[in-house]
């Protein structure tokens, strides 16, 4: 996990999610293993999630989306 990653996920882990959801399961399990220092290695789908979470909760999380914005991946998800 690079320290950028490890950034976005200890900030993911600080939103308020509605309960028993995909994105509060996945911000906890993720934000604890980066606030550990765990050496725990994202895959790219878990990276995707990681900014399109970030872009969804980015009025909750304005300087740390301001700061990784322009990724290509920190978009809305498109269904």
């Amino acid at each position: 996990m690079t320290s950028e990653q490890q950034n976005i996920l200890i900030a993911l882990g600080s939103v308020r999610c509605l309960p028993a959801t995909f994105d509060k399961r996945f911000t906890r399990n993720l934000s604890a293993a980066a606030k550990n220092n765990t050496a725990y290695e994202l895959s790219e789908s878990q990276i995707k999630i990681m900014y399109s979470l970030l872009y969804k909760y980015r009025k909750q999380l304005p300087a740390t989306y301001e700061k990784y914005k322009n990724h290509p991946d920190c978009k809305p998800k498109i269904k």
